[in-house]
């Protein structure tokens, strides 16, 4: 039976979870997943006749085929509804593969910064928020903050986005009107590799600066400063 009782399931190919779970892994690390690309799409050429003859088949195999598996498979379900269906999930069949899909998001600590729209707009409409997605971790009180001030003229680098070479780089420093300020250091384009500083953030105090870098962040990036960590409210993802 498929999750809303009307619609038959498609057969699926054998061995589906595992091809879907590679997908998913492939889309999430890109070339970091060991697979090539024409490998990762050659799995929705798989299922793409499927997908145009019988679509309603296609979401009621997944769901009760593939989802209640769990794990990537269940992300790469939801994946291959999106690619090949579209991302509006309308039936109860595809919103049970979707629902599958953000409970893996969640079960590996994926912070609402990297959730895609469609994912987004089910949790929300089923009663989620960004306080209920993920158990936060509150800030330092202010009076305990711990926090060291800026020498003049310093600038304080406090992340580093990715492990890249040119990664995006966040800086703090204090402009001549005593406002703090978060800078982003960042590459002008894929073109030029030549770096300059803009403002991000902008707070009345060292501690506030802290709360919106952290917050704005949501989980930690490539590397964090000891002094930042404290102020971001997600662990690190665990995928």
């Amino acid at each position: 039976m498929s999750t809303n009782g009307h619609v038959r399931p498609a057969k699926l190919p054998r061995g589906i979870a595992g091809m879907v779970a590679n997908f998913a892994r492939y889309e999430w690390y890109g070339e970091r997943s060991g697979m090539a690309p024409e490998e990762g799409w050659r799995i929705l050429v798989t299922l793409l006749p499927l997908s145009q003859s019988d679509p309603a088949g296609l979401t009621a195999a997944l769901a009760r085929d593939v989802t209640p598996v769990g794990g990537w498979s269940a992300y790469g379900a939801s994946r291959v509804v999106a690619e090949l269906l579209g991302p509006s999930f309308a039936s109860d069949d595809a919103k049970a593969v979707l629902d599958g899909g953000i409970r893996f998001l969640r079960q590996n600590g994926i912070p609402p910064l990297r959730v895609r729209p469609y994912e987004w707009n089910r949790w929300v409409d089923t009663g989620g928020s960004v306080t209920t997605w993920l158990p936060l971790i509150p800030p330092p009180p202010q009076e305990r903050s711990g926090l060291r001030d800026l020498r003049p003229g310093e600038v304080r680098h406090v992340a580093t986005m990715t492990g890249d070479r040119d990664s995006n780089t966040i800086h703090i420093c204090r402009d001549p009107s005593g406002a703090y300020l978060a800078l982003i250091d960042a590459r002008y384009s894929d073109e030029d590799p030549t770096r300059s500083r803009s403002e991000w953030k902008r707070a009345n105090s060292l501690y506030e600066i802290f709360l919106s870098v952290g917050l704005a962040l949501q989980s930690p990036p490539h590397w964090v400063s000891a002094e930042l960590a404290p102020y971001i409210p997600l662990p690190r993802p665990t995928i």
